[in-house]
């Protein structure tokens, strides 16, 4: 019996660890808020595990350093003085200024992904991917110009770290979907998007990223 079950998991070995890759990806592109702010540059890289449940069906689990963000842009702010008191026009109506922001979130993200290999040729496949994510945010700014709510240079121009921001919410999670497709030298070219699920911050805002992929596929 002894023997058998040595024979069998001699036969299976080569079979698993086939069925086993590791995937480095690289990504740009674009990043915002669900809620329609506008984009910045967003990027990814990361190192992942991938484990073959069946002729075209995979699971994959990476991590990956994941840089997002967002632009708020021509924000129509009230203006006060140094008391923190409202100034006013002569007409009597409320001073106003315009204050934009750029803010970048950098995170550690975990995504775990179900991957469908769809055959179109020789080593040639067509790439569906979905599944979710958590991730965690490590560092970031926020660039703010004319904040008329600020004192003295202040509202010119400063900056602050994102993820010490009152309100901001340094754990984030979603879901991920992409398509992609593999050539014959497992290196496969596709398109990813990270939907956030989680509010950043109090105003709940999400993550929104879209990103163009290249990704290569190598065994043990």
């Amino acid at each position: 019996m002894k023997k058998t079950l040595f024979t069998l998991l001699v036969l299976l070995l080569p079979t698993v660890i086939s069925a086993q890759h590791f995937h480095l990806k690289l990504g740009g592109g674009i990043a915002s808020h669900i809620k329609g702010s506008q984009s910045i540059g967003a990027f990814k890289i990361g190192i992942g595990y991938e484990y073959e449940l069946s002729q075209k069906w995979t699971i994959l689990s990476s991590l990956v350093a994941y840089g997002k963000g967002w632009k708020e842009k021509d924000q129509v702010v009230n203006y006060y003085d140094d008391n923190h008191e409202l100034v006013y026009n002569d007409d009597g109506s409320i001073r106003t200024g315009i204050k934009n922001r750029t803010t970048t979130a950098n995170y550690l993200e975990i995504p775990v992904v179900f991957n469908y290999y769809l055959r179109t040729g020789e080593s040639r496949y067509v790439v569906f991917s979905a599944g979710p994510y958590i991730a965690c945010g490590i560092s970031g700014k926020q660039k703010t110009k004319g904040d008329t709510e600020e004192y003295m240079g202040r509202r010119l121009y400063y900056e602050s770290k994102t993820f010490k921001e009152h309100g901001v919410h340094r754990f984030d999670t979603g879901l991920t979907a992409g398509l992609g497709y593999q050539f014959p030298a497992h290196i496969t070219l596709g398109v990813e998007a990270d939907f956030g699920l989680t509010k950043f911050n109090t105003e709940g805002d999400r993550n929104l990223t879209v990103l163009v992929a290249l990704s290569y596929q190598f065994g043990l």
